[in-house]
Protein backbone atom coordinates (compact mmCIF):
# COMPACT_ATOMS: atom_id res chain seq x y z
CA UNK A 1 0.00 0.00 0.00
CA UNK A 2 2.54 2.29 1.47
CA UNK A 3 4.63 1.69 -2.58
CA UNK A 4 1.16 2.31 -4.00
CA UNK A 5 0.74 5.30 -2.59
CA UNK A 6 4.26 6.83 -3.30
CA UNK A 7 3.34 5.75 -6.83
CA UNK A 8 0.19 8.12 -7.49
CA UNK A 9 1.90 10.66 -5.28
CA UNK A 10 4.59 11.09 -7.80
CA UNK A 11 2.23 10.29 -10.69
CA UNK A 12 -0.07 13.05 -9.59
CA UNK A 13 3.50 15.58 -9.34
CA UNK A 14 4.76 14.90 -12.59
CA UNK A 15 1.68 14.34 -14.82
CA UNK A 16 1.32 16.54 -17.85
CA UNK A 17 -2.08 15.96 -17.34
CA UNK A 18 -2.24 18.35 -14.27
CA UNK A 19 -1.80 21.62 -16.79
CA UNK A 20 -4.38 23.90 -16.81
CA UNK A 21 -5.61 27.41 -18.35
CA UNK A 22 -5.22 30.93 -17.04
CA UNK A 23 -8.00 33.67 -18.38
CA UNK A 24 -7.55 37.35 -18.03
CA UNK A 25 -9.76 39.67 -18.18
CA UNK A 26 -8.65 42.71 -20.06
CA UNK A 27 -10.51 45.73 -18.58
CA UNK A 28 -10.08 48.72 -20.80
CA UNK A 29 -9.31 46.79 -24.36
CA UNK A 30 -12.88 44.43 -22.96
CA UNK A 31 -11.44 41.42 -23.66
CA UNK A 32 -10.31 38.08 -22.27
CA UNK A 33 -6.71 36.63 -22.91
CA UNK A 34 -5.72 32.71 -22.40
CA UNK A 35 -2.92 31.45 -21.65
CA UNK A 36 -2.22 27.51 -21.60
CA UNK A 37 0.26 26.46 -18.77
CA UNK A 38 0.65 23.29 -20.63
CA UNK A 39 2.23 24.41 -23.90
CA UNK A 40 2.75 28.16 -22.25
CA UNK A 41 1.22 29.47 -25.39
CA UNK A 42 -0.82 32.97 -24.49
CA UNK A 43 -3.87 34.26 -27.29
CA UNK A 44 -4.46 37.62 -26.37
CA UNK A 45 -8.43 39.16 -27.13
CA UNK A 46 -9.97 35.91 -27.86
CA UNK A 47 -13.25 36.79 -26.71
CA UNK A 48 -15.15 40.52 -26.43
CA UNK A 49 -16.03 41.56 -22.91
CA UNK A 50 -18.67 44.21 -21.55
CA UNK A 51 -17.20 47.92 -20.65
CA UNK A 52 -15.12 47.83 -17.36
CA UNK A 53 -15.07 44.17 -17.11
CA UNK A 54 -13.90 43.49 -13.54
CA UNK A 55 -13.54 40.26 -12.81
CA UNK A 56 -13.81 36.26 -13.32
CA UNK A 57 -15.63 33.57 -11.89
CA UNK A 58 -14.79 30.20 -12.61
CA UNK A 59 -17.45 26.96 -12.42
CA UNK A 60 -16.19 24.03 -13.92
CA UNK A 61 -16.07 24.84 -17.03
CA UNK A 62 -18.23 27.98 -17.08
CA UNK A 63 -17.09 31.56 -16.50
CA UNK A 64 -18.52 34.59 -15.21
CA UNK A 65 -17.00 38.12 -16.03
CA UNK A 66 -18.71 41.05 -13.97
CA UNK A 67 -19.20 43.71 -16.61
CA UNK A 68 -19.78 46.71 -14.47
CA UNK A 69 -20.17 49.53 -17.00
CA UNK A 70 -23.28 48.08 -18.69
CA UNK A 71 -24.51 46.28 -15.55
CA UNK A 72 -24.55 42.95 -16.32
CA UNK A 73 -23.00 39.32 -15.88
CA UNK A 74 -21.04 37.36 -19.20
CA UNK A 75 -21.59 33.80 -19.12
CA UNK A 76 -18.74 32.20 -21.38
CA UNK A 77 -18.40 28.30 -22.36
CA UNK A 78 -14.48 27.81 -21.73
CA UNK A 79 -14.62 24.64 -23.71
CA UNK A 80 -16.04 26.54 -26.85
CA UNK A 81 -14.63 30.13 -25.87
CA UNK A 82 -17.91 31.84 -26.82
CA UNK A 83 -20.26 34.01 -24.85
CA UNK A 84 -23.69 31.90 -24.28
CA UNK A 85 -25.67 34.93 -22.43
CA UNK A 86 -26.13 37.97 -20.39
CA UNK A 87 -27.59 38.04 -16.83
CA UNK A 88 -28.63 41.48 -16.69
CA UNK A 89 -28.43 43.41 -13.07
CA UNK A 90 -30.77 46.62 -12.58
CA UNK A 91 -29.39 49.65 -14.47
CA UNK A 92 -27.28 52.01 -12.37
CA UNK A 93 -26.09 49.06 -10.13
CA UNK A 94 -22.72 48.83 -11.08
CA UNK A 95 -22.31 45.21 -10.42
CA UNK A 96 -19.04 45.15 -8.93
CA UNK A 97 -17.87 41.63 -7.21
CA UNK A 98 -19.36 38.15 -7.28
CA UNK A 99 -18.98 35.17 -5.13
CA UNK A 100 -20.53 31.56 -5.58
CA UNK A 101 -22.97 30.40 -3.48
CA UNK A 102 -21.33 26.81 -1.24
CA UNK A 103 -23.87 25.24 -3.40
CA UNK A 104 -23.02 26.51 -6.48
CA UNK A 105 -26.48 27.15 -7.69
CA UNK A 106 -27.06 30.88 -7.12
CA UNK A 107 -24.51 33.30 -6.71
CA UNK A 108 -24.18 36.95 -5.24
CA UNK A 109 -23.04 40.17 -6.74
CA UNK A 110 -22.32 43.46 -4.93
CA UNK A 111 -24.01 46.78 -6.60
CA UNK A 112 -21.39 49.33 -6.06
CA UNK A 113 -24.05 52.06 -6.77
CA UNK A 114 -27.67 50.84 -5.00
CA UNK A 115 -26.02 49.57 -1.51
CA UNK A 116 -27.47 46.15 -2.48
CA UNK A 117 -25.91 42.73 -3.24
CA UNK A 118 -28.10 41.10 -5.51
CA UNK A 119 -28.89 37.14 -6.03
CA UNK A 120 -28.45 35.24 -8.59
CA UNK A 121 -30.27 31.75 -10.04
CA UNK A 122 -27.12 29.87 -12.08
CA UNK A 123 -30.10 27.37 -13.33
CA UNK A 124 -32.19 30.44 -14.66
CA UNK A 125 -29.59 32.66 -14.70
CA UNK A 126 -31.49 35.71 -13.36
CA UNK A 127 -31.52 37.79 -10.40
CA UNK A 128 -33.95 36.16 -7.99
CA UNK A 129 -33.67 38.65 -5.01
CA UNK A 130 -31.76 41.57 -3.79
CA UNK A 131 -30.45 42.37 -0.09
CA UNK A 132 -29.69 46.24 1.17
CA UNK A 133 -26.26 45.95 2.74
CA UNK A 134 -23.75 48.82 3.55
CA UNK A 135 -22.61 52.12 1.63
CA UNK A 136 -21.06 50.86 -1.61
CA UNK A 137 -20.23 47.48 -1.34
CA UNK A 138 -17.15 46.08 -3.27
CA UNK A 139 -15.39 42.96 -2.59
CA UNK A 140 -16.74 39.43 -0.77
CA UNK A 141 -16.70 36.19 -0.07
CA UNK A 142 -18.43 33.61 1.18
CA UNK A 143 -16.93 31.29 4.35
CA UNK A 144 -18.85 28.98 6.56
CA UNK A 145 -22.29 29.59 5.25
CA UNK A 146 -21.92 32.78 5.44
CA UNK A 147 -21.41 35.92 2.99
CA UNK A 148 -19.06 38.33 4.31
CA UNK A 149 -19.93 42.11 2.10
CA UNK A 150 -17.16 44.79 2.35
CA UNK A 151 -19.35 47.73 2.57
CA UNK A 152 -16.37 50.74 1.69
CA UNK A 153 -18.31 53.72 2.56
CA UNK A 154 -15.81 56.36 0.52
CA UNK A 155 -15.31 59.33 2.25
CA UNK A 156 -16.61 58.44 5.23
CA UNK A 157 -13.84 57.66 7.95
CA UNK A 158 -15.37 54.50 8.71
CA UNK A 159 -16.78 51.22 6.94
CA UNK A 160 -18.39 47.71 7.55
CA UNK A 161 -18.93 44.37 6.83
CA UNK A 162 -21.89 43.44 6.28
CA UNK A 163 -22.71 39.53 7.09
CA UNK A 164 -25.03 37.27 5.52
CA UNK A 165 -26.25 34.03 6.05
CA UNK A 166 -26.16 31.86 2.81
CA UNK A 167 -28.76 29.78 3.86
CA UNK A 168 -31.89 32.14 3.65
CA UNK A 169 -30.08 35.36 2.40
CA UNK A 170 -30.93 37.25 5.35
CA UNK A 171 -28.46 39.78 7.41
CA UNK A 172 -27.44 38.81 10.90
CA UNK A 173 -24.93 41.57 11.32
CA UNK A 174 -22.90 44.05 10.65
CA UNK A 175 -19.35 44.45 11.53
CA UNK A 176 -17.93 48.51 12.06
CA UNK A 177 -13.88 48.38 10.72
CA UNK A 178 -12.01 50.96 9.62
CA UNK A 179 -11.82 53.74 6.70
CA UNK A 180 -12.57 51.77 2.81
CA UNK A 181 -12.51 48.51 3.38
CA UNK A 182 -12.62 46.62 0.18
CA UNK A 183 -11.78 43.11 0.43
CA UNK A 184 -11.06 40.22 2.32
CA UNK A 185 -10.19 36.76 2.68
CA UNK A 186 -9.84 34.02 5.57
CA UNK A 187 -6.90 32.65 7.07
CA UNK A 188 -5.88 29.15 8.01
CA UNK A 189 -7.62 29.40 11.66
CA UNK A 190 -10.62 30.61 10.03
CA UNK A 191 -9.53 34.32 11.12
CA UNK A 192 -11.20 36.74 8.45
CA UNK A 193 -8.75 39.80 6.92
CA UNK A 194 -10.16 43.02 5.91
CA UNK A 195 -8.30 44.95 4.21
CA UNK A 196 -8.65 48.96 5.21
CA UNK A 197 -7.45 51.08 2.30
CA UNK A 198 -7.92 54.30 3.76
CA UNK A 199 -8.32 57.55 1.45
CA UNK A 200 -4.98 56.62 -0.44
CA UNK A 201 -3.22 60.08 1.41
CA UNK A 202 -5.44 62.44 -0.65
CA UNK A 203 -7.29 63.01 2.77
CA UNK A 204 -6.83 65.13 5.77
CA UNK A 205 -5.64 64.02 7.36
CA UNK A 206 -3.91 60.77 5.21
CA UNK A 207 -5.45 58.00 6.15
CA UNK A 208 -3.22 54.94 5.30
CA UNK A 209 -3.78 50.86 5.18
CA UNK A 210 -4.89 48.40 8.45
CA UNK A 211 -5.95 44.78 8.07
CA UNK A 212 -8.46 44.25 10.26
CA UNK A 213 -8.73 40.27 12.03
CA UNK A 214 -12.09 39.19 12.84
CA UNK A 215 -13.32 36.32 14.69
CA UNK A 216 -15.76 34.64 11.44
CA UNK A 217 -18.18 33.42 14.07
CA UNK A 218 -18.70 35.23 17.04
CA UNK A 219 -17.93 38.34 14.48
CA UNK A 220 -15.82 40.41 16.81
CA UNK A 221 -12.37 41.94 15.78
CA UNK A 222 -9.25 40.73 17.39
CA UNK A 223 -6.72 43.04 16.06
CA UNK A 224 -5.51 45.05 13.64
CA UNK A 225 -2.35 45.42 11.54
CA UNK A 226 -1.40 48.44 10.19
CA UNK A 227 0.68 47.44 7.05
CA UNK A 228 0.61 51.16 5.70
CA UNK A 229 0.58 52.49 2.08
CA UNK A 230 -2.69 52.06 0.24
CA UNK A 231 -3.75 47.80 0.13
CA UNK A 232 -6.74 46.79 -2.08
CA UNK A 233 -7.19 43.15 -3.02
CA UNK A 234 -5.81 40.58 -0.89
CA UNK A 235 -4.85 36.69 -1.57
CA UNK A 236 -3.79 34.24 1.77
CA UNK A 237 -1.21 31.79 0.27
CA UNK A 238 -1.35 27.93 1.01
CA UNK A 239 2.17 28.49 2.80
CA UNK A 240 0.63 31.66 5.16
CA UNK A 241 1.65 34.61 3.03
CA UNK A 242 -1.24 36.96 2.73
CA UNK A 243 -0.35 38.70 -0.57
CA UNK A 244 -1.73 42.70 -0.94
CA UNK A 245 -2.29 44.83 -4.11
CA UNK A 246 -0.79 48.08 -4.36
CA UNK A 247 -3.08 50.62 -4.69
CA UNK A 248 -1.88 52.48 -7.00
CA UNK A 249 -0.28 49.68 -9.22
CA UNK A 250 3.23 49.75 -8.12
CA UNK A 251 3.30 46.58 -6.74
CA UNK A 252 2.83 44.19 -3.62
CA UNK A 253 2.80 44.18 0.34
CA UNK A 254 2.80 41.03 2.16
CA UNK A 255 2.57 39.93 5.86
CA UNK A 256 2.12 36.77 7.41
CA UNK A 257 -1.34 36.23 8.11
CA UNK A 258 -0.49 33.80 11.40
CA UNK A 259 1.39 36.28 13.37
CA UNK A 260 0.93 39.09 11.47
CA UNK A 261 4.25 40.02 11.11
CA UNK A 262 5.65 42.26 7.99
CA UNK A 263 7.49 40.66 5.07
CA UNK A 264 7.14 43.06 2.37
CA UNK A 265 6.26 46.29 3.56
CA UNK A 266 4.20 49.16 1.88
CA UNK A 267 7.74 51.21 1.89
CA UNK A 268 9.47 48.14 -0.16
CA UNK A 269 6.69 46.74 -2.49
CA UNK A 270 7.77 43.39 -3.85
CA UNK A 271 7.45 43.01 -7.45
CA UNK A 272 5.15 44.86 -10.06
CA UNK A 273 1.87 45.75 -10.63
CA UNK A 274 -1.20 45.19 -7.98
CA UNK A 275 -4.52 44.95 -10.26
CA UNK A 276 -4.97 41.13 -8.76
CA UNK A 277 -2.90 38.07 -7.22
CA UNK A 278 -4.07 34.50 -7.81
CA UNK A 279 -2.42 31.41 -6.79
CA UNK A 280 -3.09 27.85 -8.39
CA UNK A 281 -3.16 24.76 -7.21
CA UNK A 282 0.33 24.35 -7.01
CA UNK A 283 1.12 27.53 -5.29
CA UNK A 284 2.56 29.37 -8.08
CA UNK A 285 1.60 32.77 -7.72
CA UNK A 286 -0.35 35.04 -10.92
CA UNK A 287 0.20 38.71 -10.33
CA UNK A 288 -1.44 41.60 -12.79
CA UNK A 289 0.24 44.53 -13.63
CA UNK A 290 -1.78 47.56 -15.17
CA UNK A 291 1.29 49.18 -16.09
CA UNK A 292 -0.07 52.77 -17.33
CA UNK A 293 -3.60 51.87 -17.87
CA UNK A 294 -2.92 52.84 -21.46
CA UNK A 295 -0.45 50.60 -22.76
CA UNK A 296 -0.39 46.52 -22.77
CA UNK A 297 -0.13 44.97 -19.35
CA UNK A 298 1.73 42.35 -17.72
CA UNK A 299 1.12 39.50 -16.55
CA UNK A 300 4.12 37.65 -13.95
CA UNK A 301 4.21 33.86 -12.77
CA UNK A 302 6.28 33.50 -9.50
CA UNK A 303 6.93 30.30 -7.75
CA UNK A 304 6.15 29.97 -4.34
CA UNK A 305 9.43 30.99 -3.41
CA UNK A 306 8.50 34.37 -5.49
CA UNK A 307 11.22 33.39 -7.67
CA UNK A 308 10.23 34.69 -10.92
CA UNK A 309 9.44 32.15 -13.85
CA UNK A 310 7.39 33.63 -16.56
CA UNK A 311 6.96 37.17 -18.06
CA UNK A 312 3.50 38.12 -20.33
CA UNK A 313 2.00 40.86 -22.23
CA UNK A 314 -1.18 40.95 -21.77
CA UNK A 315 -4.17 43.25 -22.95
CA UNK A 316 -4.49 46.99 -21.88
CA UNK A 317 -5.43 47.25 -17.80
CA UNK A 318 -5.91 43.60 -16.67
CA UNK A 319 -7.88 43.25 -13.30
CA UNK A 320 -8.19 39.67 -12.97
CA UNK A 321 -7.56 36.23 -13.74
CA UNK A 322 -9.28 32.45 -12.89
CA UNK A 323 -8.35 29.35 -13.52
CA UNK A 324 -9.86 26.15 -15.64
CA UNK A 325 -8.80 22.67 -14.96
CA UNK A 326 -10.01 20.73 -17.78
CA UNK A 327 -11.24 17.02 -17.00
CA UNK A 328 -10.12 17.38 -13.08
CA UNK A 329 -13.09 15.24 -11.37
CA UNK A 330 -14.13 13.48 -14.45
CA UNK A 331 -13.79 10.45 -12.89
CA UNK A 332 -13.81 7.33 -15.97
CA UNK A 333 -17.03 4.38 -15.23
CA UNK A 334 -15.71 0.92 -15.70
CA UNK A 335 -18.28 -1.87 -14.84
CA UNK A 336 -17.56 -4.41 -11.83
CA UNK A 337 -16.29 -1.41 -10.12
CA UNK A 338 -17.91 1.26 -7.71
CA UNK A 339 -18.60 4.39 -9.30
CA UNK A 340 -16.46 7.71 -7.34
CA UNK A 341 -16.30 11.36 -7.93
CA UNK A 342 -16.85 14.57 -5.93
CA UNK A 343 -18.07 17.76 -6.93
CA UNK A 344 -17.41 20.53 -7.08
CA UNK A 345 -13.59 19.83 -7.79
CA UNK A 346 -11.94 22.53 -7.71
CA UNK A 347 -14.05 23.63 -4.58
CA UNK A 348 -13.27 26.70 -2.00
CA UNK A 349 -15.50 25.83 0.61
CA UNK A 350 -16.89 22.21 0.65
CA UNK A 351 -17.43 19.24 -1.54
CA UNK A 352 -19.86 16.31 -1.97
CA UNK A 353 -17.87 12.75 -2.57
CA UNK A 354 -20.38 10.73 -4.18
CA UNK A 355 -20.06 6.80 -4.80
CA UNK A 356 -22.79 4.38 -5.47
CA UNK A 357 -24.26 1.27 -3.48
CA UNK A 358 -24.70 -1.10 -6.66
CA UNK A 359 -21.75 -3.42 -8.53
CA UNK A 360 -22.83 -3.48 -11.93
CA UNK A 361 -21.79 -6.66 -14.26
CA UNK A 362 -21.81 -6.33 -17.82
CA UNK A 363 -21.36 -9.86 -18.66
CA UNK A 364 -24.09 -11.45 -16.20
CA UNK A 365 -26.19 -8.02 -16.84
CA UNK A 366 -27.31 -8.17 -13.52
CA UNK A 367 -27.04 -6.02 -10.70
CA UNK A 368 -26.13 -6.75 -7.24
CA UNK A 369 -26.37 -4.04 -4.11
CA UNK A 370 -23.07 -3.38 -1.90
CA UNK A 371 -24.11 -5.29 1.23
CA UNK A 372 -21.51 -3.25 3.73
CA UNK A 373 -22.41 -2.45 6.95
CA UNK A 374 -20.16 0.65 7.05
CA UNK A 375 -17.84 2.43 4.81
CA UNK A 376 -14.96 4.49 5.69
CA UNK A 377 -13.99 7.74 3.62
CA UNK A 378 -10.29 8.59 3.82
CA UNK A 379 -8.66 11.69 2.25
CA UNK A 380 -5.11 12.25 2.22
CA UNK A 381 -2.92 14.98 1.32
CA UNK A 382 -0.26 15.01 -1.50
CA UNK A 383 2.03 13.81 1.03
CA UNK A 384 0.58 10.15 1.67
CA UNK A 385 -0.57 11.62 4.87
CA UNK A 386 -3.91 10.91 6.13
CA UNK A 387 -5.91 14.14 6.62
CA UNK A 388 -9.85 12.92 6.99
CA UNK A 389 -11.73 9.63 7.76
CA UNK A 390 -15.28 10.01 7.39
CA UNK A 391 -18.34 7.61 8.56
CA UNK A 392 -20.75 6.44 5.84
CA UNK A 393 -23.38 4.16 6.95
CA UNK A 394 -25.22 3.73 3.54
CA UNK A 395 -27.80 1.64 2.81
CA UNK A 396 -27.84 -0.21 -0.27
CA UNK A 397 -31.48 0.93 -1.67
CA UNK A 398 -30.42 3.88 -1.92
CA UNK A 399 -28.17 3.64 -5.25
CA UNK A 400 -26.35 6.32 -5.03
CA UNK A 401 -24.75 7.63 -1.79
CA UNK A 402 -22.71 11.19 -0.43
CA UNK A 403 -20.98 12.54 2.07
CA UNK A 404 -19.74 16.06 2.62
CA UNK A 405 -15.95 17.47 2.98
CA UNK A 406 -15.72 20.74 4.52
CA UNK A 407 -11.88 20.64 4.19
CA UNK A 408 -10.86 19.91 7.57
CA UNK A 409 -8.56 17.39 9.14
CA UNK A 410 -9.51 14.92 12.23
CA UNK A 411 -9.00 17.85 14.77
CA UNK A 412 -11.58 19.80 12.74
CA UNK A 413 -8.98 22.66 11.62
CA UNK A 414 -8.80 24.16 8.19
CA UNK A 415 -6.34 22.44 5.84
CA UNK A 416 -4.04 23.92 3.64
CA UNK A 417 -5.08 24.58 0.02
CA UNK A 418 -3.46 22.35 -2.34
CA UNK A 419 -4.34 18.27 -4.17
CA UNK A 420 -5.64 15.81 -1.80
CA UNK A 421 -6.73 12.08 -2.96
CA UNK A 422 -9.52 10.11 -1.16
CA UNK A 423 -10.56 6.82 -1.38
CA UNK A 424 -13.37 4.59 -0.18
CA UNK A 425 -13.45 1.57 1.82
CA UNK A 426 -15.36 -1.13 3.45
CA UNK A 427 -14.78 -4.47 4.80
CA UNK A 428 -14.63 -6.61 0.94
CA UNK A 429 -14.44 -3.17 -1.37
CA UNK A 430 -11.54 -0.87 -1.53
CA UNK A 431 -11.80 1.66 -4.64
CA UNK A 432 -8.83 3.46 -5.84
CA UNK A 433 -7.52 6.96 -5.54
CA UNK A 434 -9.25 10.00 -6.67
CA UNK A 435 -8.15 13.39 -6.68
CA UNK A 436 -9.58 16.88 -5.94
CA UNK A 437 -8.57 20.36 -5.57
CA UNK A 438 -9.35 22.30 -2.48
CA UNK A 439 -8.71 25.96 -3.39
CA UNK A 440 -8.30 28.86 -0.13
Amino acid sequence: MKKLLLLITLLILFSPLWGHDVYIVNSNDETLSHYDTDTQILENHILQLGQYANQIVIQNSIAYVVNSGVHNIQIIDLETETTLEHIQCPNGSNPYWMALHPDWDKAYVSGLFTNTVYVIDLIENSVVNSISVGSVPEGMFVYDDKLFVMNSSYGSPTGSVTVIDVNNDSVIDQIPVGNNPQFGAVDAMGRMHVVCTGNYGYGSPAVWGEIYIINTTTHEVITTLEIGGSPTKIAIHQNGTAYLCDGFGLGFMAYNSIDLSIIHSSADLWASGGSFIHFDENGILYLGDSVDWINNGKLYIYSENEELLHTLTVGVNPQDAGFYYPGVGVDILHSDEIVVCNYPNPFSNSTTIYFNLIIESTSLRFTTPWQAESTEINIFNIKGQLTKTISSFPNPSLGMHEVRWDGTDNNCKKVPGGVYLYKITSEDVETSFHKMIYLR
